[in-house]
This record gives structure tokens, C-alpha cells and sequence, in this order.
């Protein structure tokens, strides 16, 4: 059967290549341009223009013009710009093959807005608004990435190729030390199956937001509580029309629904969706023996309300529950492991413009996960809770300069009961255990400031300080950060971060038993310089960065762990996205150098996620017809593993390597109907990756830690109202 199906699909995808070629060679594009402007005249920057409809589209340059090429959508057609802050603005234009159509667009301000800020180091957003590098339809479209924002965001540069799930290794540090939040609210357990590397998706669907902001290091005083990087999601606004949808794949099945109450003023969003994965694994003759195949469900409700233009609350309401189960084939001994997981998760946020110059906004939230692990010896149970607040005033002073402050509060009590291996890596059913009673209570309040200006140079400036109080170790810390933007030319800027960074340890490693009620933060240091290119489609990035690690933990023989690990990380990201007629796509490519004394490390050596060399390359096709194309080609050095009791990580596993295609169709049945239809095909060269290896305890024999499937094949459809 499987054979059968790999047949039909290269099958279809020819077919849909020879036609569609056959079409694009029949027809001239169409170019449309223009600029954007505000009500004043000036030049807006980095605004959205696209095709209502299609994925035809491009940004504004820094003097607000834009410019691109339509194939697929001839005759009558919509044009949209949206740009943060502003009206979204359509107009009705003829698409005729061959001719160059001018579009001056004049967009409002809206009453909410915020401060924009163009450029700064190591970050990356993912949205239709300003500064984007990958928008909201190149992370539905990624091949590869599933629709999951997390494994989108794996092929930005800087980010590791660790092991088979979505976790963000960034620039040589673990995935405990990437910060998540949503609407300004702090997210500790932002993945479904969760596991020490992270987890294999995302906890929050990509269409429930309406935007991101990544940064792989050199982030600002707003964010903290992170060593490595930073991902803030933003969920949407205010509904402008009544939608419903039903989305069903080969694993899962959603829906969802928008309904403006109030126009301008109430509205609200519903969404649900149902994992099971059983047939897709028993389809594409999966390598894992499941003895639960991986589940979820999850739902989501969110209210805007707004009593006035200047002002605007939201309720986010988020519930989610996973379990899996799957045997576990070690050359000692077979076990099983098990886990089941919940997750709850309620925000108010609130944002008010004052006059024109201050802008306010702040959250409050609650969210409760639960956590049940068996895996031979280990037999876990945790429950984990948190209260955060954050809150953030924004002046505009000058059009040159603006500052902003504010703080963040979190209490989180975390509880964790059961038994653990006493050496970490051996979890044999009969192996020696410690029993573990944790219950852990910390507040943190942290402060923080920072400013941004144009100088009389011509380069802008952002600077800051963040201070945290933490309860558990009493320590206060005052971390300062600085960012730069130099702009050589219209189109390119030199960019240059340096800051400090301080986390604290999970609250396992407080547990009085096995851990040490003692610790203090762990700190780094972030060194940053790149070279910056955007021009209409095309994006070029080229960084290089330096950071240092201080107060690691690591293992001691008295007191378990001790604050005295260290280490370091060094390498350069290349980023390059450009769009060409209707073909996009982009490349990154990552090198990395990382050493650490930490944990059980016995000397400064690479830890599992110094993975020297990391390439993905994306290419996407928009044909006629609205059929999109895409392919995409990751590969990435192998992690390191230990083949003998005294080569600590002296050797490393095969090279990682994968090849996927996707396949959509945009179709319209009747009225306002939109459909999306799709395939994808993952490995489609069938290359068994192998992310580590299991050793005997004599490291006689040894079995390989492999990915779930060879060549697999997924498809669906999402039908919109």
C-alpha cells in the first residue's frame, strides 16, 4: 500500500508540474507598483501588499515603494496593504498579461498602535506586518515544517538541528533557555509531547496568531528570563467579518470560528483541534512501536473588546491535553514510556493609547500544566503553576526618540514527586533510584528601561537595563543592553548588540534530595555584528556572535549541583530571501563552535547541541491556477555522543538529512467559500536520520536512536465560510 501511494503522488505531482508549466509559458506576467505612503505623504516602510486570494505579494523598501509580478491571478483582482498601526487598505485593479499597473497607497492611522522598530540584531519576525522575513503564508507553506510555527522557525539561521521535534536550540545553548510568550504573558511549557529536547510541536496553532518576533540573541529589556533567545507571539485582534472553517487531515481534524458581536467593539474567536495519529503512523509504516499513539486535543476561545478607538482588552482562554505511548528499545534492557500532559492557560491583556504619544499595555495570566512521565525507573508526576504580570508604557518624545518601562511579576510553585535514576542516563526498570518530593515557590520581579534615538550620526540607538529579584536565592541582578543601527546605504545597515542575560535553574534542580535549594541564576553574555540588506523581495543577513557562559550548573559530589559550570559559543548565520516572478524561497546556513563545562559534562566539551554545520534551503512555486509548489532540503552535522566511557563526545552521529515537497490548491466552490487542498510528502528519499545512540553498560553494544518514518506522505483539506 505505501508503495502504491508514493507512486500515485510523485504521479500528481507530475502531472500538476508539466501542466502548469505548460500554462505559465502561455502567459506574461502582469506588474504591479507603486508606493505607500501615510496621510502626510511620508514613505511607509516594510508594509504588506499582497493579492487577495493568492500569495502573490512583496513589501514596501525604506522609501515605501514596492514592486512584484502576477501570473496566477489575471483580471479582476483585490489589492491589500496592511501595516501595523494603519487601516488595512483594498482596491479593485485589472490584472491584464503583459502591462505594469501604478498604485499610489495612502493608508490611516489606526487609534491602538505601537512604536515601529525596523532593524535590530538576530531578529526575525514571522507575520503579515512590518520588518517581515518570513510571513504567515511561508510558515503554513514551509514544506517540512507541518504548519507549526516552532519547525518554521527552525530553518531561520542560528537555530540547531537537534533532534526529531520542533525545539529551538538556539546559537550553542539548550532549549530550556529560549523564552516563549503569547500577548505578553510568560509560556514555560510552550510544546505538545513534551520531552528534554523540547517537544515535537508546538503548543499554539499558527492560526491562532496574528504574528512573531524571534531573536536569536542581543534581545531588548523587555524580554528576560533567558540565556539564548526569545519568541513573542501575538494572537489576533478583533474579527472584521463572521468566518467557519473545518479543517481535516490525515491526522487530525479542527475548526474554528470568528463572530463580530459589535462591530469595531466585540468580538470573539473559537477554535478546537483533535489529534490522532494512528492512521498516519500505520499508513507510512512508522519505525516506532506505539503502544499509545500520540493524541491531543486543545481549545481555544478569544474575546476582543473595545469601549473606544484608543482602547482595547483581550481574553485568551487556552485548554490542552496530550498522551503518548511507545516502547523504548535499549541494548540492557526493553521498557516503555509514558506520558500524558495538561495544559491550561488564561490572559487578559490590555493595551490604551493616551493622546497620541503614550501607549500602554499590559497582561495578566494564569496557567497550570500537569506532567505524568513512566519510563523503566522513572516515574514522575509533576505539577507546575504560574502567575505572571507584565506591564509597559511607550512615550513617543520626539520622532527621534522614545522610551519605554515598565515590569514583570511571576510566582510559579512547582511540584514534583516520584522516583529518578540515580545515575540520569540509566533508567533500567531495576536500576538504583532516588526518590524525589520537590516543592518549589519563587517570586521574581523584574523591572526594566530602555530608550531608542536617532543620533545626529545617523545611526540609532537602543539601550537599556533589566533588573530581576528572585525569592528562592534573594539575588538581584541589574543586566545592561545595548543595541545599534548603522545605515551605510538606502537599503543596507550595519547592526551591533551586545547585553547580559541571567536565568534561573528548572525547579527539578531545586528538590532537597536530589538537587540544591541554593543555586543562583546561571548568566551569559551576547556579542553581536551583522550586515543588514532589504530591498522590495529581497532580504540578505550575515551575523556573527560571540557569547559566554557564567554559573552554569553542574554536577557535585556534595551538594549535586554547584553554580560553578561554564563555557562558551561562537559562529556565523547567513540569511537570504528573495522572490523572483512567481518563484520565492530563501536559504540559511548556520556554523557553530560550542564547548561547555555543565551538568555531567566531566570536562569543557561539546554538549549534545553543538552542531557545527546547519543548512536548510526553501523553494516555492506560486503557478497558475492558485497552485502552490514547494520544496524544501535541510541537512545539519551530527550530534555528538560518547562511543566509550573516557571520549566524552568524541564522536558524532551520521549526517542529518531530509528532502520534503508540499502541494496545495486554492479553490472557491460558491460564494464566499475558500478552500485549500494539500499534500506533502516528507523524506522523500526515504534516509533513516539517526539522532543518537544507546550504549550498553559496558558499551559493548549499542542502538541507534532513529527517525520516526522513512518516506511518509500527509494530506488534507481546510474549507472556509
Amino acid at each position: 500500500m505505501k508503495s502504491t501511494i508514493i507512486k500515485l503522488t510523485i504521479a500528481i505531482i507530475c502531472i500538476f508540474l508539466f501542466l502548469q508549466g505548460a500554462l505559465l509559458m502561455a502567459s506574461d506576467p502582469c506588474t504591479i507598483q507603486g508606493k505607500v505612503v501615510d496621510q502626510k505623504g511620508n514613505p511607509l516602510p516594510y508594509a504588506n501588499i499582497f493579492l487577495k486570494g493568492s500569495v502573490e505579494g512583496a513589501m514596501s523598501d525604506k522609501a515605501g515603494e514596492f514592486n512584484f509580478q502576477s501570473r496566477s491571478s489575471l483580471g479582476s483582482a483585490t489589492l491589500i496593504c496592511t501595516y501595523i498601526g494603519y487601516t488595512n487598505f483594498s482596491v479593485t485593479i485589472q490584472l491584464k498579461s503583459g502591462e505594469t499597473i501604478t498604485q499610489e497607497i495612502k493608508l490611516q492611522e489606526e487609534g491602538v498602535k505601537g512604536k515601529t522598530v525596523y532593524v535590530t540584531a538576530s531578529a526575525f519576525t514571522a507575520a503579515d506586518e512590518e520588518g517581515v522575513t518570513l510571513n504567515s503564508m511561508d510558515v503554513v507553506r514551509t514544506p517540512g515544517a507541518a504548519a507549526d510555527l516552532f519547525w518554521a522557525i527552525k530553518s531561520f539561521p542560528g537555530l540547531q538541528q537537534v533532534e526529531e521535534g520542533a525545539g529551538l536550540f538556539v546559537r550553542g545553548g539548550d532549549v530550556s533557555e529560549t523564552a516563549v510568550y503569547l500577548d505578553g504573558a510568560l509560556i514555560h511549557h510552550p510544546y505538545r509531547y513534551e520531552s528534554p529536547t523540547g517537544g515535537f510541536f508546538g503548543t499554539f496553532s499558527p492560526f491562532l496568531l496574528k504574528g512573531t518576533f524571534f531573536s536569536s540573541g542581543g534581545f531588548s529589556a523587555q524580554y528576560g528570563h533567558a540565556l539564548s533567545g526569545a519568541l513573542a507571539m501575538e494572537s489576533h485582534d478583533m474579527p472584521s467579518q463572521r468566518m467557519t472553517g473545518l479543517g481535516v487531515g490525515l491526522a487530525a481534524l479542527s475548526i474554528f470560528w470568528t463572530q463580530p458581536i459589535v462591530e469595531g467593539k466585540l468580538g470573539f474567536l473559537l477554535s478546537g483541534n483533535k489529534s490522532n495519529t494512528k492512521t498516519m503512523f500505520e499508513l507510512n509504516n512508522s519505525r516506532k512501536d506505539f503502544s499509545e499513539y500520540p493524541s491531543a486535543f486543545d481549545l481555544n476561545i478569544s474575546t476582543v473588546y473595545k469601549p473606544d478607538p484608543s482602547t482595547q482588552f483581550k481574553f485568551f482562554i487556552f485548554r490542552m491535553q496530550d498522551k503518548v505511548g511507545l516502547q523504548v528499545d535499549d541494548p540492557d534492557f526493553d521498557s516503555h514510556f509514558h506520558c500524558k500532559s495538561s495544559n491550561a492557560f488564561y490572559n487578559v491583556s490590555f493595551r490604551k493609547l493616551v493622546g497620541k504619544k503614550l501607549l500602554i499595555k499590559s497582561n495578566a495570566s494564569i496557567s497550570k500544566f500537569g506532567h505524568d512521565i513512566h519510563l523503566g525507573v522513572m516515574d514522575l508526576d509533576l505539577e507546575d503553576q504560574m502567575v505572571h504580570g507584565r506591564f509597559l508604557g511607550e512615550r513617543e518624545l520626539s520622532n527621534h526618540f522614545t522610551i519605554r518601562g515598565g515590569f514583570e511579576y511571576m510566582r510559579r510553585k512547582t511540584l514534583i514527586h516520584g522516583r529518578v535514576p540515580e545515575e540520569e542516563e540509566d533508567v533500567d526498570p531495576h536500576a538504583p533510584s532516588n526518590e524525589v518530593e520537590t516543592d518549589y515557590l519563587s517570586h521574581k520581579v523584574s523591572p526594566f528601561f530602555e530608550w531608542d534615538f536617532w543620533t545626529p550620526w545617523g545611526f540609532k540607538v537602543m539601550t537599556g537595563f533589566r533588573g530581576a529579584y528572585e525569592s528562592q536565592s534573594e539575588e538581584f541582578h541589574l543586566d545592561p543592553r545595548i543595541s545599534l543601527v548603522f545605515p551605510i546605504s538606502r537599503y543596507t545597515d550595519i547592526t551591533a548588540a551586545w547585553g547580559v542575560y541571567h536565568q534561573y535553574p528548572d525547579p527539578a534542580h531545586y528538590d532537597p534530595y536530589v538537587g540544591n535549594p541554593k543555586l543562583t541564576s546561571m548568566r551569559a553574555t551576547h556579542t553581536i555584528l551583522g550586515l543588514y540588506h532589504q530591498k522590495e523581495s529581497t532580504i540578505y543577513r550575515l551575523e556573527g556572535y560571540y557569547k559566554k557562559y557564567d554559573n552554569l550548573l553542574l554536577d557535585d559530589e556534595l551538594s549535586n549541583y554547584s553554580n560553578k559550570g561554564h563555557g562558551y559559543a561562537y559562529g556565523v548565520d547567513v540569511f537570504a530571501k528573495q522572490s523572483i516572478g512567481f518563484a520565492s524561497g530563501w536559504v540559511s546556513y548556520s556554523w557553530l563552535h560550542a564547548c561547555r563545562r555543565w551538568l555531567d559534562l566531566p570536562v569543557l566539551a561539546s554538549p549534545y547541541f553543538d552542531i557545527t554545520h546547519n543548512f536548510t534551503a526553501v523553494l516555492n512555486f506560486d503557478l497558475p491556477c492558485r497552485v502552490a509548489l514547494g520544496f524544501s532540503f535541510r541537512t545539519a552535522t551530527g550530534k555528538p555522543y560518547t562511543p566509550a566511557p573516557e571520549s566524552y563526545h568524541s564522536a558524532r552521529v551520521p549526517r542529518y538529512q531530509k528532502v520534503d515537497i508540499s502541494l496545495s490548491t486554492l479553490r472557491s466552490f460558491f460564494g464566499s467559500n475558500m478552500t485549500i487542498l494539500y499534500l506533502a510528502v516528507s523524506n522523500v528519499f526515504g534516509r533513516i536520520n539517526v539522532f543518537d545512540y544507546r550504549y550498553s553498560q559496558d558499551f559493548q553494544r549499542r542502538s541507534p536512536v532513529e527517525s520516526s518514518f522513512g518516506r511518509s506522505v500527509y494530506f488534507g483539506f481546510q474549507f472556509n465560510l
